[in-house]
């Protein structure tokens, strides 16, 4: 290890505390840095903060020998030291001595010996070049003069220079020894001498009678026995634990996998057992017979009621909105308040198999977006009903025949791939395939979203009768392939290549919109059975020449899928892949997609979109409502016109800040959930009180409140009372409010306000917060810290508002120190005199009134209008508003000409309403001659003044105000 001194201090007596040294077998070789000082054997055991020798130290560099650069030798480095002191004093240095004549000499340090060796090596090396005849400039023929070259060291020992240039040092090994004066001490045992080959190392040779004082009197082994890391001793390796703990792991491996089947074995079972899919009929009110005998009606084990559209076919609607996309022959009912699909199955009973059982958990279990989920079925003899939701724009087939809505590029491509990805979800489950693909089996949800319904219940329908018509029978094979018409007896749940068959006839009919065959003048009888038959070379297949406007790729593919060789029929993946061109121009969001097809389609469904539309307006004037409870709402207004809304100045405001003192111990003692009620129901009691004030609050972060009084909206010097009365009365409802949590607890509220200008902007785009910014927020953030628990720390410019307004009770804190603002006169606002704001809040009211929003308008007929629209002039009315109501009245045409002078209120909500003074005179006589028309007519007196109230008396004719006294 290479250090200093007191570097290998601090390491003995660190090993030595940790007991590495006690063993023995760890030895510590060091190399000190420092020369060695023969004078100071003993500092090399020393304490650095203590001089002394420890004991511990003693003992701990028993186990320590250094190498350490060897001291000079005497005399031959104090001759060197008195001839440099002697040419100091000459020229060109010139260094004197003031001590010289006590006998003190300076100091010479082994570096200037190392100085005076490279000089004389140089020089001798120097010599040998000249003598040689060779050129004393080339450095490198000096330099291969040096390497080997041996001198005595101005140091008083023999040196070289080695191979590469360097001075080999001499070095001595020191070791721990008892001196002769009795202390303990590092004192040289040996020194490393050189050999005659400069390549080598310089050998190590003991002192005379010097030895080292090896522990225990043993030299240390330089390498464990059995090496560093055990490699030398490892035992022959032995697997018993290594198998017998495998064995046990495979024991209980298999024993946990046999475990998890017969547990998952056990819950199929109890799945299977616990019949999740069975409904009871009991639970569906059908809207309408749908089949049902009246004898089992009769019993009450099913009810049913007539529905409002059964007079043209069995038919339910989501809602009555939806009456012109109703699904036809189509069971409907209702399942614990839900609108559901009924599908009857025309069969006496069934035995619940284990088959059967399989086949209904899978039914229950499948979910997809595009496939229409079976909900139960009721299996209660003699009434067997299959239970799936219910869509309510009808069938594709009922889209399809319905030649109000058309279907443009985009409607026709979600059609086909919900078409398609549903059967490839389908054809990867354990049901495979669907069987009776049909357009009357893929139904439309209110979200135009077509889902493939109809499919599986093979087992469970096994033995049901199709009580259907021969046309009503073979229309429905119209969509079936051709292999399968032939078979005697057809399989009920078809086969893949089936589907893609029937994939084929649906697409045809999308883009035909004129039926699977479409204007094939042929019964669904002769039909079937040219398909079946297939006497020419050419399959008989509807007509593509009819799909003019079909794309080219989409008639190939549905030649290529009603292929007579079902093996020859593309996959569905291919189809997806070569129909991929259909989604051209569609919007990436399946939201936009929606709307763009609702919005394209708004001609056939006025009655929803009438319906949407109110929703749309009530929801608009939430949001508009929500809007202006974060933003005020002129700042609300312009960003929603997405103007940018430019900061403004207010040259006085008063600002609020609050928080709760005590939060975040109450907070930590708390879970959160009970943190968000607590400051959910003090925000709430809060934002219900500041309503009554005129204030804006700003925001809230954590449990800090802060509101503001004199912006958006100017109020003059009012703010600082309503900011005050507001404070006031928060504190007085924070004092009666409870923790829910902890109701023995009382909530500290800390209330700092203050009054000065301030800016007010929008910040952001995304979340656009309505920001105020200046030193006004800073100090009022800093009167808050500063104050004190249910109190109110008001500023002396807050103060000094208030004591204009009058009608609040402030006393003088004192001076308190602010950051950035040094000693500040702060005071209390203790209470207040309430008849003070409320006489303020009138005078303002009454002054907002005279200043009304008329405005003077000059033609032929008028002097002054309302603001109103100047278009009804024409018609001979005039309106008179206040902030709440507003009356239209029809203006005589006898009073032509006359001029309104003062603003007219009204206030309907008590039986009587005040009236300030209307003057309605014509300009020729002066008379008061008006009437003005609320619902009723009535005749003003011609002098109504503000002390006055007045009282209508309902009657049949044009009544007449009567004035009574407050």
């Amino acid at each position: 290890m290479l250090g200093r001194r007191y570097e290998f201090i601090g390491l003995m007596d660190h090993l030595e505390d940790r007991g590495l040294l006690d063993s023995g077998e760890y030895f510590v070789v060091g190399i000190i840095l420092r020369q060695y000082d023969p004078l100071k054997p003993f500092e090399y055991l020393e304490g650095i903060f203590d001089r002394n020798v420890s004991d511990s130290s003693v003992k701990a560099f028993q186990h320590f020998i250094g190498v350490v650069q060897s001291p000079p030798i005497y005399p031959d480095y104090e001759n060197f030291s008195e001839h440099v002191n002697h040419y100091l004093e000459l020229p060109p240095f010139n260094f004197t001595n003031p001590l010289k004549k006590y006998g003190a000499k300076k100091i010479i340090k082994s570096e200037a010996a190392f100085l005076y060796d490279a000089v004389w090596l140089y020089a001798r090396a120097a010599d040998q070049t000249i003598q040689e005849g060779n050129d004393i400039a080339n450095g490198t023929y000096i330099f291969s003069k040096l390497i080997g070259m041996r001198y005595k060291s101005a140091m008083g020992y023999i040196s070289r220079i080695n191979s590469v240039g360097d001075a080999e040092g001499n070095f001595s090994m020191i070791s721990r020894k008892l001196g002769n004066d009795g202390r303990w001490g590092l004192y040289p045992v040996g020194v490393f001498q050189l050999n005659e080959n400069t390549q080598t190392l310089p050998k190590f040779t003991f002192y005379k009678n010097e030895q080292i004082s090896w522990p225990d009197d043993k030299i240390p082994i330089d390498e464990p026995e059995c090496g560093y890391r055990g490699q030398r001793c490892i035992q022959p390796v032995t697997y018993t634990s290594e198998i017998l703990f495998g064995v046990a792991g495979g024991i209980c491996l298999i024993t946990i996998v046999i475990a998890v089947l017969i547990y998952r074995n056990w819950r199929y079972e109890q799945e299977l057992a616990s019949l999740l899919w069975k409904l009871e009929c009991r639970d569906i009110v059908l809207e309408n017979q749908c089949g049902v005998p009246k004898s089992v009606l009769a019993n009450g084990n099913i009810a049913w009621r007539s529905s409002l559209f059964r007079a043209t076919s069995q038919l339910s609607l989501g809602s009555q909105v939806e009456a012109d996309y109703r699904q036809f022959f189509t069971c409907v009912g209702t399942l614990k308040g839900t609108i559901v699909a009924v599908k009857m199955v025309n069969k006496k009973s069934v035995e619940i198999t284990r088959n059967i059982q399989k086949e209904l958990k899978v039914m229950r279990e499948l979910r997809h977006d595009n496939l229409n989920p079976f909900l139960g079925a009721c299996i209660d003899s003699p009434v067997i009903m299959i239970v799936t939701a219910y869509c309510s724009k009808g069938s594709l087939q009922d889209v399809l025949e319905n030649d109000d809505i058309q279907l443009d590029s985009m409607f026709i491509a979600s059609i086909v791939f919900d078409i398609i990805r549903g059967l490839m979800f389908l054809h990867n489950t354990e049901i495979k395939s669907h069987g009776r693909l049909k357009s009357s089996n893929c139904l439309v949800d209110s979200r135009w979203v077509v889902k493939i319904s109809d499919f599986g219940m093979c087992e469970f329908l096994n033995g049901a009768i199709e009580d259907l018509e021969e046309y009503a029978y073979c229309r429905n094979l119209l969509w079936c392939a051709p292999e399968l018409l032939r078979m005697e007896k057809r399989p009920r749940c078809g086969t893949l290549e089936g589907d893609i068959y029937s994939f084929a006839i649906i697409l045809y009919e999308i883009h035909g919109r004129k039926g699977p065959y479409g204007d094939m003048d042929m019964s669904p009888q002769d039909i079937i059975t040219k398909v079946r038959e297939n006497d020419g070379d050419i399959p008989f297949r509807p007509r593509l020449a009819e799909l003019d406007t079909a794309p080219k790729f989409v008639t190939e593919v549905i030649k290529d899928c009603w292929d007579e060789v079902p093996e020859r029929r593309p996959d569905l993946k291919t189809i997806r892949t070569r129909l991929k061109s259909l989604q051209k121009g569609m919007k990436a969001n399946i939201f936009d997609n929606m709307i763009a097809i609702m919005e394209k389609y708004a001609s056939n469904l006025e009655v929803l979109v009438d319906e949407r539309t109110d929703q749309l307006i009530e929801e608009k004037k939430k949001t508009e409502e929500l809007l202006h409870q974060m933003l005020p709402k002129l700042v609300a207004e312009q960003l929603k016109r997405g103007k940018e809304v430019e900061a403004e100045s207010f040259d006085s405001v008063t600002i609020y800040f609050s928080d709760i003192c005590g939060f975040t111990a109450l907070s930590s003692e708390s879970t959160p959930f009970q943190v968000v009620n607590l400051l959910n129901d003090l925000y709430t009691l809060f934002d219900s009180i500041i309503e009554s004030y005129d204030v804006y609050k700003v925001e809230t972060i954590g449990d800090a409140y802060m509101v503001v009084s004199g912006l958006p909206k100017r109020n003059g010097i009012n703010h600082a009372g309503e900011i005050a009365s507001m404070s006031l009365h928060l504190l007085k409802a924070i004092k009666q409010s409870k923790i829910r949590h902890r109701p023995n607890d009382v909530l500290k509220l800390r209330i700092g306000i203050h009054s000065g200008s301030c800016v007010a902007g929008v910040v952001g785009h995304k979340m656009p917060r309505y920001c105020l910014f200046g030193d006004t927020v800073n100090t009022t953030s800093r009167m808050e810290s500063t104050g004190e628990p249910l109190k109110i720390h008001c500023s002396s410019q807050c103060k000094n508002y208030l004591d204009e307004l009058d009608g609040y009770t402030v006393e003088e804190r004192g001076l308190v120190s602010m950051k950035g603002k040094g000693e500040v006169l702060t005071y209390w606002v203790t209470g207040e005199d309430k008849m003070c704001r409320l006489n303020r809040l009138s005078q303002s009211e009454q002054g907002q009134s005279t200043e009304s929003a008329w405005h003077c308008f000059s033609n032929n007929n008028y002097d002054c209008m309302g603001d109103d629209d100047p278009s009804a002039l024409s018609h001979g009315s005039v309106t008179i508003s206040n902030d709440l109501h507003r009356h239209n009245g029809i203006v005589p045409s006898k009073s032509r000409g006359s001029s309104i002078k003062q603003r007219h209120t009204v206030d309907h909500s008590s039986p009587s309403f005040a009236a300030k003074r209307v003057d309605f005179r014509d300009k020729g006589s002066g008379s008061v001659d008006m009437a003005i028309e609320v619902d009723k007519s009535y005749e003003l007196s011609p002098l109504i003044s503000p002390s006055q109230k007045l009282s209508p008396r309902y009657e049949h004719a044009p009544l007449t105000l009567n004035i009574e006294d407050e």
